[in-house]
């Protein structure tokens, strides 16, 4: 939305986002790719948009929001976009697809054996199971979109581990909702609910984010190698 309101649609005064549901929709819905102005094809990597062939139907609108541009003609989210909550994964199935192939997208390098598969499956069982257990929480904002993922687990896959877990693993934030502080509360989220299972401590690695964490309360305990790519392992006690 924003992407496409900034490109074409600066300065307009008298925008509104409306909340239409698909599933109340009489006019046929249907996702495509953009059409290009001069004419040429759409490309492989183009996103798909929802087109509606015929009127809307009133009763299928849900919400209306008010979207005015910057004084520049910019536009930015509304609050009631910006605002998320964060939910166990098996609370929102109708997005486990889209997560799991962000998933699988955001870890190729680290686990390139992973596929969408590995991640619908791990969402399947997610809870405890046969002994182990892995939890799997989404950041969802009010229009019902996925902002990020993180999971609680026991056992996160790095060779030779010692520490004795569990493990924070597979923090991933889209990239549009990177400055709303989804990331930090998903943290936050898998932390505490560490705590609740009477841990009192719990542990993560990262190759490029040592920085970002300890400004989170989290310490340095060592280096490690994953793939051969130099990653550090990281410490929160509570």
């Amino acid at each position: 939305m924003l992407g496409v309101a900034n490109k074409y649609y600066r300065g307009a005064a008298d925008m509104v986002l409306v909340h239409i549901d698909p599933a109340a929709l009489t006019s046929p819905l249907k996702w495509e790719p953009p059409a290009h102005i001069d004419g040429s094809p759409a490309l492989p990597d183009e996103p798909l948009f929802p087109h509606i062939y015929g009127a809307i139907n009133l009763d299928a609108v849900s919400q209306v929001i008010d979207f005015p541009s910057n004084p520049d003609g910019s536009f930015d989210l509304p609050t009631q976009l910006t605002a998320f909550s964060v939910t166990h994964i098996k609370h929102v199935p109708h997005l486990h697809q889209q997560a799991a192939e962000l998933s699988r997208d955001a870890w190729k390098l680290d686990f390139p054996e992973d596929t969408t598969q590995t991640y619908l499956d791990m969402f399947n069982v997610s809870g405890t199971y046969a002994g182990r257990f892995v939890e799997v929480f989404a950041a969802i904002n009010q229009a019902d979109e996925l902002l990020g993922l993180a999971t609680l687990v026991d056992d996160d896959g790095l060779p030779g581990a010692t520490e004795p877990g569990p493990w924070l693993a597979a923090v991933f934030v889209v990239p549009e909702a990177r400055k709303l502080g989804v990331g930090s509360a998903l943290i936050d989220h898998v932390v505490n609910r560490s705590r609740e299972l009477g841990y009192s401590e719990i542990f993560l690695y990262t190759d490029h984010q040592q920085q970002w964490y300890e400004k989170r309360g989290w310490t340095y305990t060592r280096d490690t190698l994953l793939n051969d790519m130099k990653h550090v392992v990281m410490r929160n006690a509570h």
